[in-house]
């Protein structure tokens, strides 16, 4: 059951599930629950269950969530760590959507290496323990942004992001233990869009690349003037680019 998740749904016709990254919850989806999407799909955004401590966990959420919701099959949407679940989910729960996509998944390009060292687990743990949970959700969050776009976020979206140290403690750990399962990737058939930000840290391109030449119904977008939060930074192109994949790859009918 999905009980005790938070879900807000907004607009109506085929449904499209917003899954939210690490530092966050259903409210990085907010431009778009107030954008033109609603006039034409059913949002579902949720904030993640804290007790999952693994990414088939929250995958898992995700397609119980799905079950539960009326309607036909629509498309996963997820940013960051949720772009992994998403891509889980489409792995091993291929009939609870139509298509998914894909906000710059934090994993590594192969199987052979996790995401992150266990060096990377250690520095975190290491501040938390000396200057406490938001010094330590800081250093992640400078790690994926840069400085630069960690320093353009309003200082109360920065202490609401820290405040999540708990959580992103647990989906650092739960990637370093995620192996993607690339050669299992290549039998999934449901289209998949992946979108990258054009000033993103260069180290997302890779995993891009891996996904795009292994998943045969996949295609690469890169956002111009955009980071890791494109959805929030350039939402209208966002918003273009989901509502034309719907539409053209994933053949859903706007309602």
């Amino acid at each position: 059951m999905s009980v005790g998740l938070h879900v807000v749904r907004a607009g109506v016709g085929p449904r499209i599930l917003l899954i939210h990254g690490s530092a966050a919850d259903h409210a990085t989806w907010s431009i778009q629950l107030a954008s033109p999407l609603r006039d034409r799909f059913g949002l579902l955004a949720y904030d993640r269950r804290a007790g999952a401590h693994s990414v088939e966990d929250h995958a898992d959420d995700a397609a119980r969530l799905l079950a539960e919701e009326p309607g036909e099959p629509g498309l996963v949407v997820g940013s960051s760590f949720g772009a992994v679940i998403a891509l889980d989910l489409l792995r091993r729960h291929p009939m609870s959507c139509r298509g998914a996509v894909l906000i710059e998944p934090p994993m590594a390009a192969s199987d052979e290496v996790p995401a992150a060292p266990m060096a990377f687990l250690d520095e975190f743990d290491r501040r938390a323990a000396e200057q406490g949970g938001p010094a330590a959700a800081e250093y992640f969050l400078r790690f994926v942004l840069g400085d630069v776009s960690y320093d353009r976020i309003p200082q109360l979206f920065q202490d609401r992001s820290k405040s999540k140290f708990a959580q992103i403690r647990d989906d650092s750990a739960a990637l370093i233990a995620y192996r993607p399962r690339y050669a299992e990737l290549a039998g999934v058939t449901a289209p998949v869009l992946l979108l990258g930000g054009e000033r993103s840290a260069p180290y997302f391109r890779p995993t891009l690349a891996a996904l795009q030449a292994v998943l045969p119904r996949a295609r690469l977008e890169i956002v111009p003037a955009a980071g890791h939060m494109l959805q929030a930074e350039a939402h209208r192109r966002f918003t273009e680019l989901v509502t034309q994949f719907a539409a053209h790859d994933a053949g859903l009918a706007p309602g």
